[in-house]
């Protein structure tokens, strides 16, 4: 902890001397007088925080949570009072209790939150609260009056970023999210208690329209309120901090429940799989979690089958094969989940017997052959081999992805790693510089593509992209950027 409050004063103080002389990426937010942000500032801004996460690794990417917490977020969002508003719904993997609204529709969850709820509709509770302040353009109307330096997110990150990498301390995660919170707050954009009412009401009714209960909402901040009672001696998790919580405005949750007729409520099995999992991949390497699960197991628990996910993802990762797969075959999954034990026995298998897995992985892929999360984990399995055909068959798979997902630079990055193992760097640096398009380093995309330019073995079509993404690109760079990366280089300009 005391390395994660150094992390953090070094982070303000860096903020604080760098805001008069540093030149951010942030969009025109417009004339403040405006009172709210216009829809196209929005965007832009949406656009610039999205960037900047990827860029710093802050967004998790593994397909199963990523794809839960997208389709539990636009489950809710058909069901507001906004169901046209487009949204983009990421975990970040960082140990912290927290979640938050951009604008523009960016809802970003903290793994440290998700493991703090105890069912689904706790969660989609959290994610219904945002929702209702993008809909309700909370945000925009805050960051319109506090003008264009009032940028949460964008300089906490840098601060803390910048102060992780002359560190590397295995602490930065949470330091960057703690920064980002302490920043939220120091430049007073939280949110006022009317929005923070509007928001409880809003979220309710779209958590009893999506088919959720309605009480997942109260029912967590009354649990967050009662295990962190108000007391200058501890310290808040970060979700109290930015979303100020009262008896009052739990009470007032609880009484508009009854508001609702009475009805059956559905939660996913998807829930407890996925909390196992992200309890797995975000645990600290102090933790060892062979003792928690065989704790839980040796009770009669109506979660025994995600336990059991959850203790075979951990031997997997670990390295502990059998034992993983032995208990895998423990587990019999309901069928809405059975595809991820079926995949991770994909995972173990290929991991042990790369020559026994390869009809697993036909026979899953010819099963669920629309299924984004079992098409990117085969992708990255067969990724990982020096077999020509299994690497691209692999392409195949990320490029189909790509279609229904063409603005994610993890699976352009996915789709650069394929060609360089299919020995075509033509095609694998044209992928990177899409990827780096797409987290806004533009400078960095048309020197990769300038590089393929010497590239003597260029066919017509391939040098005719090639320049067609130049001169997209190349407008978009901004001097900025330009400044940073000539002072990387040591000064030399590469164009």
């Amino acid at each position: 902890m005391n390395m994660i409050k150094i992390l953090l004063s070094a982070a303000i103080i860096f903020l604080t001397q760098s805001v008069a002389h540093a030149e951010y990426k942030l969009p025109d937010l417009g004339n403040p007088s405006d009172r709210v942000l216009s829809v196209d500032a929005e965007q832009r801004y949406r656009q610039s925080i999205k960037q900047q996460m990827y860029q710093y690794n802050f967004v998790m990417t593994d397909p199963v949570v990523s794809n839960y917490i997208y389709h539990l977020g636009y489950q809710l969002a058909a069901h507001s009072n906004k169901p046209n508003q487009q949204f983009d719904f990421f975990m970040v993997p960082a140990n912290v209790v927290n979640a938050s609204a951009y604008p523009g529709g960016l809802i970003v969850v903290y793994s440290g939150l998700f493991l703090e709820t105890d069912n689904e509709s706790e969660l989609a509770g959290v994610l219904a609260h945002e929702i209702a302040h993008v809909n309700q353009r909370h945000i925009s109307r805050m960051m319109a009056k506090q003008q264009k330096s009032t940028a949460p997110i964008l300089l906490g990150m840098l601060a803390a970023v910048a102060v992780s990498q002359s560190t590397n301390s295995s602490d930065a995660p949470i330091a960057i999210a703690a920064s980002m919170s302490a920043i939220q707050q120091q430049l007073a954009i939280n949110f006022t208690r009317y929005h923070e009412y509007e928001a409880d009401r809003v979220g309710i009714n779209t958590l009893y329209q999506a088919g959720l209960n309605p009480e997942g909402m109260a029912t967590f901040f009354g649990k967050l309120m009662q295990k962190n009672r108000i007391d200058p001696r501890y310290q808040l998790p970060e979700y109290l901090r930015t979303h100020p919580l009262s008896v009052n405005r739990v009470t007032e949750a609880r009484n508009r429940l009854k508001a609702f007729a009475e009805k059956e409520y559905s939660e996913s099995v998807m829930y407890e799989y996925v909390k196992q999992r992200v309890k797995v991949l975000t645990v600290d390497k102090f933790t060892n979690l062979s003792e928690y699960y065989q704790g839980e197991l040796a009770t009669d628990s109506a979660n025994k089958n995600a336990l059991l996910y959850g203790q075979a993802l951990w031997y997997f990762k670990n390295n502990e094969l059998p034992k993983a797969w032995q208990v895998l075959e423990q587990i019999e999954p309901e069928a809405s989940v059975k595809y991820l034990v079926d995949l991770l026995m994909v995972e173990v298998m290929a991991r042990m017997d790369q020559v026994k897995s390869k009809p697993m992985i036909d026979d899953i892929l010819k099963r669920y052959s629309d299924n984004d999360v079992v098409l990117e984990t085969t992708a990255q399995i067969m990724l990982k081999s020096k077999d020509l055909k299994w690497i691209d068959q692999a392409i195949q798979i990320v490029r189909k992805l790509l279609i229904s997902h063409p603005e994610d630079p993890h699976l352009y990055e996915l789709l650069s790693i394929g060609y360089y193992g299919a020995l075509k760097p033509v095609q694998a640096g044209e992928a990177m510089a899409r990827k780096e398009h797409l987290m806004g380093m533009n400078y960095r995309a048309v020197r990769i593509l300038r590089n393929l330019k010497k590239n003597d073995d260029l066919d017509y079509y391939q040098s005719a992209v090639i320049n067609a993404l130049i001169a997209d690109y190349e407008p978009l760079i901004t001097d900025e950027e330009r400044r940073q990366e000539i002072a990387a280089d040591g000064g030399i300009s590469r164009r």
